[in-house]
């Protein structure tokens, strides 16, 4: 790969243009497992080439191809040359400075050496086995639907005209279980629940995934609605961290730039309550979204984006760097492991502090305008009243202003989600508006 992004970069050189290449391979296998048994079966093996070529005035066009024989990748490379003259100028465009290319001097353990040698029908036996954990949880749970296993592996290469080389790979192991439960009355509910790390041995036992989903498939029968109207709303950190994830997209610095997000222009005010600080970090070793650079080639570094409430900085490429006069980030690609540093509070004293309100274990369907700063959605969970549990919930919305939902988060818990880049402890907030019966 190395001597065919020399090929396109000399030939991008050969016509007058500067420019940059990326390269990628994927091999990846997965199965999915039903009522003890493998059904299906795929194994894919990828790879492919983007050249983007820069001309006078930051002019910009980019070719890609699957086809990465010398010859292929020389055509490609001249057809980027050739559509340059076409593009519009871009004083935004171009490499970012050099100064800000290379990548962490850390190993991060993303690359598993065991994908080499991987027992795939292990792996796949590891799904059936949590499939009948699940399965003997509860009489009530009677049957599966798409649980599987899955194993990738990812090599990725970047190259510049003035110099810069990366090389970065990474490996992905998981197997999840979704199972279906039903009761007397004839009503279905679903449970799900998986584990997925960079590192074979780091995935959860069997007995530990299974025994979850089928935990999660029962506790919604016997549901009721609840009243409509202004309540507190605990969220479960499975749904906290849905919830992060869309603030990641609001400080999204193409977001930004387009206007289309309610965090736009709020650089340095505070956009949240004072107990509420979240870090981007691509320097974890073995965490998911760990990586020792950006598809820029930007050198990773650790991130405070909200600091006690305060908007620091926000998540930028090099163009919306530019653009936004903003410090480098080292963001193209998104947020790397996105972090809601936890708190004190123990899911107990959460739900003490409740009172009289609304779990949300569960969010359904879309309803978030980023540019207006509003969410709507279905959601699931259970009822409070006085600090105690009283009955599940289903076919509510819960609705609000993301600005006021953010300064009105009270209490953060002290149970991170786990396995995910994009991780929230649970949330204690004030400003939902629940619609229910």
């Amino acid at each position: 790969m190395n001597e065919l992004i020399d090929l396109a970069l000399g030939t991008l050189k050969a016509r007058g243009c500067a420019g940059y290449v990326g390269a990628s391979t994927r091999d990846e296998w997965s199965a999915d497992v039903r009522l003890g048994q493998i059904e299906t079966v795929e194994s894919a093996a990828t790879r492919g080439l983007r050249v983007t070529a820069l001309g006078a005035g930051n002019r910009t066009a980019s070719c890609t191809t699957a086809d990465i024989a010398p010859a292929a990748v020389r055509a490609v490379a001249e057809r980027a040359a050739e559509l340059v003259a076409y593009a519009d100028e871009d004083p935004y465009g171009g490499l970012p400075p050099e100064a800000e290319r290379g990548v962490a001097a850390i190993d991060l353990k993303t690359d598993d050496a065991a994908f080499a040698g991987l027992d795939r029908a292990a792996l796949a036996k590891a799904a059936i086995a949590a499939e009948a954990t699940a399965m003997a949880h509860d009489p009530r749970v009677s049957n599966s639907h798409r649980s599987g296993a899955s194993a990738t592996r990812t090599r990725h290469w970047y190259g510049t005209s003035d110099g810069t080389r990366v090389e970065t790979a990474g490996t992905r192991f998981g197997y999840h279980v979704v199972v279906v439960a039903q009761d007397a009355a004839g009503e279905r509910q679903t449970g799900a629940w998986g584990t997925m790390a960079r590192s074979l041995a780091a995935l959860k036992p069997p007995a530990s995934v299974g025994g979850e989903a089928g935990r999660r498939a029962v506790q919604g029968f016997g549901w009721k609605t609840v009243p409509s109207g202004r309540a507190r709303v605990l969220l479960h950190r499975d749904v906290a961290s849905q919830l992060l994830g869309i603030i990641g997209g609001a400080i999204s610095g193409g977001a930004v730039y387009r206007g289309s997000s309610f965090l736009a222009g709020a650089l340095g005010t505070a956009v949240a309550s004072d107990v509420v600080t979240i870090v981007d970090d691509p320097l974890l070793p073995g965490e998911l979204g760990s990586r020792r650079c950006d598809g820029e080639g930007v050198r990773s570094r650790r991130l405070e984006v909200i600091g006690r409430g305060h908007l620091a900085s926000f998540l930028v490429d090099g163009y919306a760097a530019r653009r936004l006069k903003h410090p480098y980030t080292g963001h193209d690609g998104g947020a790397s492991n996105l972090r809601l540093t936890p708190g004190s509070a123990s899911w107990d004293d959460l739900v003490r502090e409740l009172g009289t309100g609304l779990i949300v274990t569960q969010f359904h369907g879309f309803g978030v305008d980023l540019a207006a700063g509003t969410i709507s959605k279905g959601a699931s969970g259970f009822w409070v009243a006085d600090g105690r549990v009283q009955h599940p919930v289903q076919e509510v919305t819960v609705a609000g202003d993301l600005r006021e939902l953010l300064q009105g988060i009270r209490a953060v818990g002290d149970d991170p989600l786990t396995e995910s880049p994009t991780a929230s402890p649970s949330l204690l907030i004030d400003g939902f508006t629940i619609g229910g019966k």
